[in-house]
């Protein structure tokens, strides 16, 4: 192995740049363009220029996620390093495993439990995010450490490529774990600018009884407000809606709402 200077950029041609890579073992970044089977397996075809770079799904680094992952990711980068080149073929093998290797090890000797970063988010499940804190280190982030939001569902908040700050909660190399949120720890009620009746605010209905309708506020997510079921109409969960405030107390974090209208 060769090492790279520092500083060093190649100034070489574009299949020359490839053969410095995986002479020099450093990763390059390059967008996966297609997710294509062999042996009833799932392989990344990525653009590298003048070859087609191929990842099995053993060097994707997603572990035994990467069947059901790794279509989440095309039209995504990744860093890879090259194994192998065979120019007449036109194809050079990759491995993303051993790049997110050599990153990972990084991340526990520079990251702080307490710190916060700045990550992208690469995949949206329903339950969770999953989340590139660097070099292409995944952490999954579980939809309670994502948002305070009780009723948009992530794909409402989040899109792939967006970035995002998040908050270092834990760190272990012993155990290889990393885990970040993206929810401060203040109180949503605090956070709420001071209401006073009449006021107009607008929500999302979270939750419906005969009672009442549980209403988040768009304002400050986690905030939800009750008011009484409408006598016309039908409201659903999800339903946005227009409200009216009849009362509001931060110190008993109650906030009682009057249903107004619909909203498109």
């Amino acid at each position: 192995m060769l090492l790279r200077p520092e500083g060093y950029e190649y100034r070489g041609g574009a299949m020359d740049k490839l053969y410095d890579a995986m002479q020099r073992e450093y990763p390059i970044e390059a967008m996966i363009v297609r997710v294509t089977w062999e042996n009833n397996l799932p392989v990344w075809e990525l653009d590298l220029g003048v070859v087609r770079g191929l990842v099995p799904s053993s060097e994707t680094g997603l572990g035994n996620d990467a069947p059901a992952l790794m279509q989440k990711f095309t039209g995504q980068k990744v860093s890879v390093k090259i194994k192998g080149i065979d120019k007449n073929a036109g194809i050079a093998a990759c491995s993303r495993r051993e790049a997110i290797a050599d990153a990972r090890e990084k991340m526990f000797d520079v990251l702080r439990e307490g710190q916060r970063i700045e990550a992208v988010v690469k995949i949206i499940n329903p339950k969770q995010l999953l989340v590139d804190i660097g070099g292409g280190v995944l952490v999954h982030v579980p939809r309670v450490a994502a948002t305070k939001s009780r009723a948009l569902r992530l794909v409402d908040i989040f899109s792939p490529g967006q970035p995002v700050s998040v908050i270092v909660k834990a760190l272990n190399k012993q155990t290889d774990t990393i885990s970040v949120t993206m929810v401060s720890g203040s109180d949503p009620w605090e956070e709420i600018p001071e209401l006073r009746r009449g006021d107009s605010v607008a929500g999302i209905v979270v939750g419906l009884n005969p009672e009442y309708v549980m209403v988040e506020t768009f304002a400050t997510p986690g905030v939800v407000g009750l008011a009484p079921p409408p006598q016309r109409g039908n409201l659903r969960r999800g339903s946005k809606v227009r409200c009216v405030v009849q009362n509001f107390s931060r110190k008993n974090k109650k906030l009682s709402l009057r249903l107004r209208d619909t909203l498109a």
